[in-house]
């Protein structure tokens, strides 16, 4: 034996709660790229300029630390094949030869 039975659809937002659904408040508010309040050409060019030059800088100060550190090695090579050279280079003694 088998029952249907219709009902009456009631969705799961009741009249109270879907006035306070529909005055959700947000901190973000959309702004038209020509309404006021959006950012000038000016402004974001400004923005721009100050981006492009700290990462100028950030650039320069990473090649300075990689052109210091190829320095220090390269002294240090160059200690290194001195002091080789040092002690491979024979020493030649003279003497002096006095004749009558």
């Amino acid at each position: 034996m088998s029952f249907l039975s219709c009902s009456k659809n009631e969705s799961a937002i009741s009249p109270e709660n879907n006035e306070k659904a529909s005055t959700i408040t947000y901190d973000t508010t959309a702004i038209d790229s020509f309404g006021p309040g959006a950012t000038s050409e000016a402004v974001m060019a400004k923005i721009n300029a100050v981006a492009i030059k700290r990462e100028k800088d950030s650039l320069a100060a990473i090649a300075k630390a990689e052109q210091e550190k190829l320095d220090k090695e390269k002294a240090k090579l160059e200690a290194e094949k001195a002091r080789e050279s040092k002690e491979t280079k024979p020493e030649v003694k003279t003497e002096q030869i006095i004749t009558p």
